[in-house]
Protein backbone atom coordinates (compact mmCIF):
# COMPACT_ATOMS: atom_id res chain seq x y z
CA UNK A 1 0.00 0.00 0.00
CA UNK A 2 1.16 3.51 -0.75
CA UNK A 3 3.15 4.78 2.23
CA UNK A 4 1.24 8.04 2.54
CA UNK A 5 -2.06 6.13 2.63
CA UNK A 6 -0.68 3.87 5.37
CA UNK A 7 0.38 6.94 7.31
CA UNK A 8 -3.04 8.57 6.91
CA UNK A 9 -4.79 5.39 8.04
CA UNK A 10 -2.60 5.30 11.14
CA UNK A 11 -3.31 8.96 11.91
CA UNK A 12 -7.02 8.31 11.44
CA UNK A 13 -6.82 5.32 13.79
CA UNK A 14 -5.17 7.45 16.47
CA UNK A 15 -7.63 10.30 15.91
CA UNK A 16 -10.54 7.91 16.42
CA UNK A 17 -9.00 6.57 19.63
CA UNK A 18 -8.45 10.12 20.88
CA UNK A 19 -12.00 11.19 19.99
CA UNK A 20 -13.45 8.13 21.72
CA UNK A 21 -11.38 8.70 24.88
CA UNK A 22 -12.32 12.39 25.04
CA UNK A 23 -15.98 11.49 24.58
CA UNK A 24 -15.82 8.94 27.38
CA UNK A 25 -14.07 11.41 29.67
CA UNK A 26 -16.70 14.06 28.94
CA UNK A 27 -19.57 11.63 29.37
CA UNK A 28 -20.94 9.90 32.45
CA UNK A 29 -20.92 6.10 32.87
CA UNK A 30 -24.25 4.35 33.42
CA UNK A 31 -23.37 3.40 37.00
CA UNK A 32 -22.72 7.07 37.83
CA UNK A 33 -25.97 8.17 36.19
CA UNK A 34 -27.84 5.51 38.17
CA UNK A 35 -26.24 6.58 41.46
CA UNK A 36 -27.02 10.23 40.70
CA UNK A 37 -30.64 9.35 39.87
CA UNK A 38 -30.99 7.48 43.19
CA UNK A 39 -29.54 10.44 45.06
CA UNK A 40 -31.91 12.82 43.27
CA UNK A 41 -34.87 10.62 44.25
CA UNK A 42 -33.70 10.43 47.86
CA UNK A 43 -33.18 14.21 47.98
CA UNK A 44 -36.64 14.79 46.50
CA UNK A 45 -38.20 12.46 49.08
CA UNK A 46 -36.27 14.21 51.86
CA UNK A 47 -37.36 17.67 50.68
CA UNK A 48 -40.98 16.55 50.31
CA UNK A 49 -40.82 14.95 53.76
CA UNK A 50 -39.56 18.18 55.31
CA UNK A 51 -42.19 20.31 53.57
CA UNK A 52 -44.98 18.09 54.91
CA UNK A 53 -43.41 17.95 58.36
CA UNK A 54 -43.05 21.73 58.57
CA UNK A 55 -46.57 22.24 57.20
CA UNK A 56 -48.14 19.88 59.75
CA UNK A 57 -45.99 21.27 62.58
CA UNK A 58 -47.13 24.82 61.77
CA UNK A 59 -50.75 23.67 61.49
CA UNK A 60 -50.44 21.87 64.82
CA UNK A 61 -49.29 25.08 66.52
CA UNK A 62 -52.19 27.04 65.02
CA UNK A 63 -54.76 24.39 66.01
CA UNK A 64 -53.30 24.15 69.51
CA UNK A 65 -53.58 27.93 69.83
CA UNK A 66 -57.18 27.86 68.57
CA UNK A 67 -57.94 25.03 70.99
CA UNK A 68 -56.58 26.96 73.99
CA UNK A 69 -58.41 30.11 72.89
CA UNK A 70 -61.63 28.13 72.46
CA UNK A 71 -61.30 26.63 75.94
CA UNK A 72 -60.74 30.06 77.43
CA UNK A 73 -63.84 31.43 75.68
CA UNK A 74 -65.88 28.43 76.84
CA UNK A 75 -64.82 28.96 80.45
CA UNK A 76 -65.71 32.64 80.13
CA UNK A 77 -69.14 31.75 78.72
CA UNK A 78 -69.74 29.26 81.55
CA UNK A 79 -69.06 32.03 84.07
CA UNK A 80 -71.78 34.12 82.46
CA UNK A 81 -74.54 31.66 83.36
CA UNK A 82 -74.97 32.75 86.98
CA UNK A 83 -75.16 36.37 85.85
CA UNK A 84 -77.96 36.03 83.27
CA UNK A 85 -81.16 37.90 84.13
CA UNK A 86 -83.74 36.19 81.89
CA UNK A 87 -84.44 33.14 79.77
CA UNK A 88 -83.51 34.91 76.54
CA UNK A 89 -80.03 35.72 77.81
CA UNK A 90 -79.73 32.22 79.27
CA UNK A 91 -80.56 30.61 75.92
CA UNK A 92 -78.11 32.91 74.13
CA UNK A 93 -75.31 31.90 76.50
CA UNK A 94 -76.18 28.21 76.08
CA UNK A 95 -76.14 28.60 72.29
CA UNK A 96 -72.78 30.34 72.49
CA UNK A 97 -71.45 27.54 74.71
CA UNK A 98 -72.68 24.87 72.28
CA UNK A 99 -70.83 26.56 69.45
CA UNK A 100 -67.68 26.92 71.54
CA UNK A 101 -67.88 23.28 72.70
CA UNK A 102 -68.16 22.17 69.09
CA UNK A 103 -65.18 24.30 68.07
CA UNK A 104 -63.10 23.07 71.01
CA UNK A 105 -63.99 19.45 70.20
CA UNK A 106 -63.10 19.83 66.54
CA UNK A 107 -59.87 21.62 67.43
CA UNK A 108 -58.95 18.84 69.84
CA UNK A 109 -59.57 16.15 67.22
CA UNK A 110 -57.52 18.06 64.64
CA UNK A 111 -54.77 18.65 67.20
CA UNK A 112 -54.58 14.92 68.01
CA UNK A 113 -54.52 14.09 64.29
CA UNK A 114 -51.69 16.54 63.61
CA UNK A 115 -49.79 15.40 66.71
CA UNK A 116 -49.93 11.83 65.42
CA UNK A 117 -48.75 12.97 61.99
CA UNK A 118 -45.87 15.05 63.39
CA UNK A 119 -44.79 12.22 65.70
CA UNK A 120 -44.82 9.85 62.73
CA UNK A 121 -42.59 12.23 60.76
CA UNK A 122 -40.21 12.39 63.71
CA UNK A 123 -39.99 8.59 63.91
CA UNK A 124 -39.40 8.28 60.14
CA UNK A 125 -36.95 11.17 59.95
CA UNK A 126 -33.90 9.03 60.71
CA UNK A 127 -34.83 6.55 57.95
CA UNK A 128 -35.21 9.32 55.37
CA UNK A 129 -31.88 10.87 56.34
CA UNK A 130 -30.19 7.46 56.36
CA UNK A 131 -31.37 6.76 52.83
CA UNK A 132 -30.15 10.18 51.67
CA UNK A 133 -26.74 9.65 53.25
CA UNK A 134 -26.47 6.15 51.77
CA UNK A 135 -27.19 7.50 48.29
CA UNK A 136 -24.59 10.22 48.77
CA UNK A 137 -21.99 7.66 49.80
CA UNK A 138 -22.81 5.46 46.81
CA UNK A 139 -22.42 8.43 44.46
CA UNK A 140 -19.05 9.25 46.03
CA UNK A 141 -17.96 5.64 45.55
CA UNK A 142 -18.99 5.66 41.89
CA UNK A 143 -17.19 8.99 41.42
CA UNK A 144 -14.04 7.42 42.89
CA UNK A 145 -14.46 4.43 40.56
CA UNK A 146 -14.86 6.77 37.58
CA UNK A 147 -11.74 8.69 38.60
CA UNK A 148 -9.79 5.43 38.80
CA UNK A 149 -11.00 4.40 35.36
CA UNK A 150 -10.29 7.88 34.02
CA UNK A 151 -6.71 7.74 35.26
CA UNK A 152 -6.03 4.80 32.92
CA UNK A 153 -7.98 6.46 30.12
CA UNK A 154 -6.15 9.77 30.55
CA UNK A 155 -2.78 7.99 30.46
CA UNK A 156 -3.76 6.14 27.26
CA UNK A 157 -5.11 9.37 25.76
CA UNK A 158 -1.80 11.12 26.39
CA UNK A 159 0.02 8.20 24.81
CA UNK A 160 -2.20 8.29 21.71
CA UNK A 161 -1.85 12.06 21.36
CA UNK A 162 1.91 11.76 21.49
CA UNK A 163 1.83 8.99 18.87
CA UNK A 164 -0.41 11.17 16.72
CA UNK A 165 2.04 14.06 16.94
CA UNK A 166 4.89 11.78 15.89
CA UNK A 167 2.87 10.37 12.98
CA UNK A 168 1.94 13.86 11.82
CA UNK A 169 5.58 15.00 11.74
CA UNK A 170 6.34 12.92 8.66
CA UNK A 171 3.22 14.10 6.82
CA UNK A 172 3.20 17.04 4.42
CA UNK A 173 1.36 19.95 6.01
CA UNK A 174 -0.79 20.48 2.94
CA UNK A 175 -2.00 16.89 2.99
CA UNK A 176 -2.51 16.93 6.75
CA UNK A 177 -4.58 20.12 6.52
CA UNK A 178 -6.69 18.55 3.77
CA UNK A 179 -7.09 15.40 5.89
CA UNK A 180 -8.24 17.47 8.90
CA UNK A 181 -10.76 19.42 6.82
CA UNK A 182 -12.26 16.23 5.41
CA UNK A 183 -12.34 14.61 8.85
CA UNK A 184 -14.19 17.57 10.32
CA UNK A 185 -16.69 17.65 7.46
CA UNK A 186 -17.14 13.89 7.09
CA UNK A 187 -17.92 12.53 10.54
CA UNK A 188 -14.30 11.87 11.57
CA UNK A 189 -13.63 9.68 8.54
CA UNK A 190 -11.09 10.91 5.98
CA UNK A 191 -9.60 7.69 4.62
CA UNK A 192 -11.81 4.87 3.28
CA UNK A 193 -11.42 1.81 1.14
CA UNK A 194 -13.02 1.14 -2.22
CA UNK A 195 -15.09 -2.02 -2.65
CA UNK A 196 -16.62 -3.06 -5.96
CA UNK A 197 -15.90 0.38 -7.39
CA UNK A 198 -17.81 1.93 -4.50
CA UNK A 199 -16.51 4.43 -1.95
CA UNK A 200 -17.27 3.00 1.51
CA UNK A 201 -17.47 6.51 2.92
CA UNK A 202 -20.39 7.85 0.87
CA UNK A 203 -21.40 4.58 -0.88
CA UNK A 204 -21.35 6.20 -4.32
CA UNK A 205 -19.80 4.37 -7.27
CA UNK A 206 -16.61 6.01 -8.44
CA UNK A 207 -15.64 6.26 -12.14
CA UNK A 208 -14.15 2.97 -13.47
CA UNK A 209 -10.90 4.67 -14.46
CA UNK A 210 -10.49 6.12 -10.96
CA UNK A 211 -11.02 2.66 -9.52
CA UNK A 212 -8.26 1.37 -11.77
CA UNK A 213 -5.94 4.13 -10.58
CA UNK A 214 -6.75 3.44 -6.92
CA UNK A 215 -5.90 -0.23 -7.43
CA UNK A 216 -2.58 0.75 -9.00
CA UNK A 217 -1.70 2.31 -5.64
CA UNK A 218 0.64 4.84 -7.22
CA UNK A 219 -0.74 8.13 -5.92
CA UNK A 220 -3.06 9.61 -3.30
CA UNK A 221 -6.57 9.82 -4.79
CA UNK A 222 -9.91 11.16 -3.54
CA UNK A 223 -13.55 10.27 -4.01
CA UNK A 224 -15.09 12.81 -6.42
CA UNK A 225 -18.28 12.84 -4.36
CA UNK A 226 -17.22 13.06 -0.69
CA UNK A 227 -13.52 13.98 -1.20
CA UNK A 228 -12.32 11.25 1.16
CA UNK A 229 -8.95 9.66 0.43
CA UNK A 230 -9.29 6.24 -1.19
CA UNK A 231 -7.40 2.97 -1.01
CA UNK A 232 -8.11 -0.53 -2.31
CA UNK A 233 -8.23 -3.69 -0.23
CA UNK A 234 -5.09 -5.82 -0.60
CA UNK A 235 -6.89 -8.54 -2.53
CA UNK A 236 -8.06 -5.92 -5.06
CA UNK A 237 -4.62 -4.41 -5.64
CA UNK A 238 -3.36 -5.08 -9.17
CA UNK A 239 -0.47 -3.95 -11.22
CA UNK A 240 -1.09 -3.06 -14.91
Amino acid sequence: MLEIVTQLIEIQRLDNLIADAESRLAGQPEYVRKAQAELDKAQEAFDEFNVKFEKDSAAKEQVEKAYEEGKALLEKAQKKLPEVKNNKEYEAVLKEMDTLKKNVYESELRFLELTESVDKYKSENSDVIARLEKCREELEQTAAQKNEENAELIAKLAEDKKAREEAAKVMKKSILMKYDRIREARNNLSVVRVENETCTGCYIKIPPQLFVEVKKDKELLQCPNCQRFLYALPEENAED
